[in-house]
């Protein structure tokens, strides 16, 4: 059906003259007589009454009035949303966060400051280890994801780098370790070990085992946790140490604490990633608080 003919009959309704509704229209009488004719064909049936006293609707016409009104506020709200959410003010945004990060500050203040600037985009966030999440925006189960170690051979992936972490001991403050702390990793040789299974996240993983081969450390694993939270709670029963990013300790249980290491010096960038190919306007709202976020950072420590 012809939304021109609908606002047609719904003017001429309104104004009960057909000179009066193609002077609104605007549109000539003999053209808005036509339009008006072939709606009715289309309906088949009489919607317009005609007399000396002006047009009015006949009954089928008055329901047909009604209905056609709620019809076309539809259409114009469906415009209207179409058009928000081709400009990331709409929608939803499936967003995906390393376990244990969603306190961060760099990582709730840019959420905090999207849902400001977009508070009609619903954020759906998702807690997954960096190797699901980077499965799961491949796959276009998430639309952006904020985590360690992207593939770097992956053309398909674009990054942003939100901050900059850092790797520690994490003990339980009753143990031994935590009473006389190591300076470097050598000295876990031989340590009850917490880890993690290599198929959660491989790339994160080979790095750490790079960095403690390089540092003449080689774990005695007793334990593994199938994420940092997992893992924290292991080091707070006394089961071992492990190696955490630093941020981690934000949401660590009571008794536990952490140690810098003199030669643990892996850095850990947490990055936003998300498909280059993706359409999705919100995800672009998302990247540009992102990077506004970290040029304004710069200036300042300029």
């Amino acid at each position: 059906m012809d939304f021109k003919r609908l606002r047609y009959f719904q003017t001429v309704v309104e104004e009960r003259a057909i000179s009066s509704a193609a002077r609104r229209v605007p549109l000539a009488q003999p053209a808005l007589s036509r339009q008006l004719q072939l709606l009715e064909e289309e309906v088949g049936t009489a919607l317009l009454t005609r007399s000396r006293h002006g047009i009015r609707p006949t009954a089928a016409g008055e329901a047909f009035y009604r209905d056609t009104r709620r019809l076309l506020g539809e259409f114009e709200q469906a415009k209207r949303n179409a058009r928000r959410i081709a400009d990331g003010q709409l929608g939803q945004l499936r967003l995906g966060v390393t376990v244990m990060h969603l306190w961060v500050p760099q990582i709730t203040g840019l959420l905090n400051r999207f849902r400001e600037r977009y508070p009609e985009v619903t954020l759906k966030v998702e807690s997954l280890l960096s190797g699901p999440q980077v499965e799961a925006i491949r796959r276009e189960q998430l639309d952006a994801g904020m985590l360690f170690f992207p593939p770097e051979d992956d053309d398909s992936l674009c990054r942003h780098c939100l901050y900059e972490d850092h790797l520690v001991l994490v003990t339980s403050a009753a143990s031994r370790l935590a009473r006389r702390p190591p300076q470097r990793l050598a000295e876990l040789n031989g340590e009850d070990f917490i880890w993690f299974d290599r198929s959660a996240t491989p790339v994160y993983h080979d790095k750490l085992i790079h960095a403690f081969q390089r540092a003449g450390f080689t774990p005695h694993v007793v334990q593994e946790g199938t994420d940092n939270a997992t893992m924290l709670c292991l080091v707070a029963a006394g089961m071992g140490c492990t190696i955490l990013p630093a941020m981690t300790m934000a949401g660590a249980p009571e008794g536990v604490v952490s140690h810098r290491l003199e030669d643990l010096d892996l850095a850990l960038p947490l990055m936003l990633v998300w498909r280059r190919d993706s359409g999705l306007p919100a995800v672009r709202r998302l990247i540009e608080i992102a990077e506004a976020e970290a040029l304004a950072s710069d200036n300042a420590r300029a």
